[in-house]
C-alpha cells in the first residue's frame, strides 16, 4: 500500500515500528530522511509525530483517509462566561485576570443584556465564520512544521538593504529592526535584521511584495504547493470533532511561565506546542495561512479581532478548527503578500 492510502485511524493506532516503516517509505519517496518519529501528547490525545528533512527543510506526515470535518452549532452550548464574552464583557473569559486593568467589572452589565434568544446568537455568529460538517477523502502527504512568511526569505548580512538598516540600529532599545510595514502600492524591497545582546546583527531576512500566483508558481518548480482548505483543517483538528483542537471549552487561564492554556475543567494545553499532527499552526492571530483557495485563509484574521478590542469570545473564536471567515478571504486575495502572511509548503505522496 502507498504511502498516500495510510489513513489517519490507521495511522493513530500504529506501533512506533509501523510509524517509523511508513515515515521511512514516505522519506524516499520524496528523497529526504527521517530525523524522527515520536509520541506527541496534546490535549490529552497521543500521535506519533514522523519528522523528515527534506532539502535541509523538516516535514511532518500527515496521514489522510476520510475526513470529517466542519463543525455544527447546534451542537454545541455556550457556558455562562463564554456568554457574557459574547454580550461584550470583558472581564469574562478573561486568562489574565492579575494583570486586569482596574475598572469595575463588567459582567453584571454584559449579563443584563442576556435574552432567550442570545445562544442561538451565538450559534448564528460561529456558523458564519466556520466551515460545515462534511467527510471528505485526502491523500496523506508532508507539511513543513513551520509556515513561511510570504516574499520573506533570508539575506546575507553585507546586502545593501541590510547594511542600511544595521545604521539605524540604536544599542540598548531594540534587538530587531525592520522596515516590514508596507503599503500597498509599495513595490520595492525591504529588510530585517536581528541582533544578539553584544549588537552584533546575527540574522537577515528581505521582504518584497509578492502574489498567491508566484507564491504558488514558486512552490511547483521544487514538486511542492500550498495545502488545499480541508488538508489544512484536517492536518489543524486532526481528527477532533470539537469546536477547537483542544476541546469545546474557550480557555479561562493562561499561565506565563510554561506558556500553558488552561480551561474551565482544569485541562492544562501547551498555548506553543505542536499540534496533535506535530505541525505548528494558527499560534498568531495576526498572521493567517495562505491556502490552494486563494480566497481560503485559515488559522488567523489578520489581528482584526485583537486589534480591534473584540472581547475573548471573538479572539479565541478564530481558533477554531474549521474557522474561515469568508471576509478575510476575499480581502486576503486582492492583496499582495508579505508581512503576516504566511505560506506553507506541502509535499504531496501520491
Amino acid at each position: 500500500m502507498s504511502t498516500a492510502d495510510i489513513t489517519l485511524d490507521e495511522w493513530l493506532n500504529f506501533d512506533r515500528r509501523a510509524a517509523w516503516a511508513t515515515a521511512e517509505t514516505a522519506a524516499r519517496t520524496v528523497g529526504g530522511i527521517v530525523t524522527s518519529v515520536h509520541l506527541h501528547e496534546y490535549a490529552g490525545r497521543t500521535a506519533y509525530n514522523a519528522i523528515i528533512e527534506v532539502d535541509g527543510r523538516l516535514f511532518v506526515f500527515v496521514p489522510g483517509g476520510h475526513a470529517q470535518l466542519g463543525f455544527e452549532p447546534e451542537s454545541w452550548t455556550p457556558t455562562d462566561d463564554e456568554v457574557l464574552s459574547h454580550l461584550g464583557s470583558y472581564a469574562a473569559l478573561d486568562p489574565f485576570p492579575d494583570h486586569a486593568d482596574l475598572e469595575p467589572d463588567d459582567r453584571a452589565e454584559a449579563r443584563a443584556r442576556q435574552t432567550d434568544s442570545t445562544v442561538d446568537e451565538i450559534r448564528r455568529q460561529i456558523a458564519a465564520i466556520t466551515s460545515r460538517p462534511r467527510t471528505t477523502r485526502l491523500k496523506a502527504f508532508l507539511a513543513a512544521k513551520h509556515a513561511d512568511e510570504a516574499g520573506v526569505s533570508e539575506a546575507p548580512i553585507d546586502h545593501p538593504i541590510i547594511t542600511a538598516l544595521i545604521q539605524k540600529w540604536k544599542p540598548g532599545h531594540q534587538e530587531l529592526i525592520d522596515d516590514f510595514i508596507l503599503p500597498e502600492t509599495d513595490t520595492g524591497t525591504h529588510g530585517r535584521v536581528r541582533f544578539d545582546p553584544d549588537g552584533k546583527p546575527t540574522a537577515a531576512w528581505l521582504a518584497a511584495h509578492t502574489t498567491h500566483g508566484t507564491i504558488t508558481d514558486e512552490l511547483a518548480r521544487t514538486g511542492r504547493r500550498l495545502p488545499t482548505p480541508d488538508e489544512w483543517e484536517h492536518a489543524y483538528a486532526f481528527g477532533a470533532r470539537s469546536l477547537f483542537p483542544w476541546g469545546d471549552r474557550m480557555p479561562i487561564r493562561w499561565l506565563g511561565d510554561d506558556n500553558t492554556l488552561v480551561m474551565p475543567d482544569g485541562v492544562r494545553t501547551a498555548a506553543a506546542s505542536p499540534m496533535l499532527s506535530g505541525l505548528h499552526m494558527a499560534q498568531n492571530s495576526y498572521k493567517w495561512e495562505l491556502t490552494t483557495d486563494r480566497q481560503e485563509v485559515r488559522g488567523a484574521d489578520g489581528g482584526g479581532a485583537e486589534c480591534g478590542g473584540e472581547p475573548w469570545f471573538a479572539k479565541w473564536l478564530i481558533q477554531a478548527s474549521s474557522y474561515r471567515d469568508p471576509e478575510q478571504g476575499d480581502f486576503v486575495a486582492q492583496r499582495p503578500h508579505t508581512r503576516g502572511t504566511l505560506a506553507r509548503p506541502v509535499i504531496p505522496l501520491d
